[in-house]
């Protein structure tokens, strides 16, 4: 969901005991404020994120920096084979197997990330 200037304020009233299970979770979610807090429920039980939360950032951003080498990687590849540069050099199918299971681990973290913080607020008891 695309940023976009705040201009609404919303009072809400809490009770000290459903205030303290909201600053329970803003740090359980590593979240700077309760604002931010409610408007990730909002956002994701609306069905318009995920937000992803702290939790899920390291391995999110650590997922694109591995997608974006082996991109790297593959783009001098087929430069080099389009240039007639790799004549002689074999093709690998095992190698290229890896590569595409690489990229399957990938998509299938990303999806678990996804339905990770789709299903964050549900409660499953």
């Amino acid at each position: 969901m695309a940023k976009s200037a705040m201009h609404k304020i919303f009072s809400l009233r809490l009770g000290d005991d459903v205030d303290q299970l909201l600053l329970q979770l803003t740090k359980t979610f590593k979240t700077k404020t309760r604002g931010r807090m409610i408007r990730k429920i909002i956002i994701e039980a609306a069905g318009q994120g995920p937000v992803l939360l702290d939790d899920n950032l390291d391995s999110f951003r650590e997922g694109v920096r591995q997608l974006a080498a082996l991109g790297r990687n593959v783009n001098q590849i087929a430069r080099a084979i389009n240039s007639g540069q790799a004549q002689g050099c074999p093709w690998d199918s095992n190698l290229m197997n890896a590569v595409l299971r690489h990229v399957a681990d990938h998509q299938r973290v990303v999806a678990d990330i996804v339905m990770r913080s789709r299903n964050r607020w549900i409660n499953h008891g």
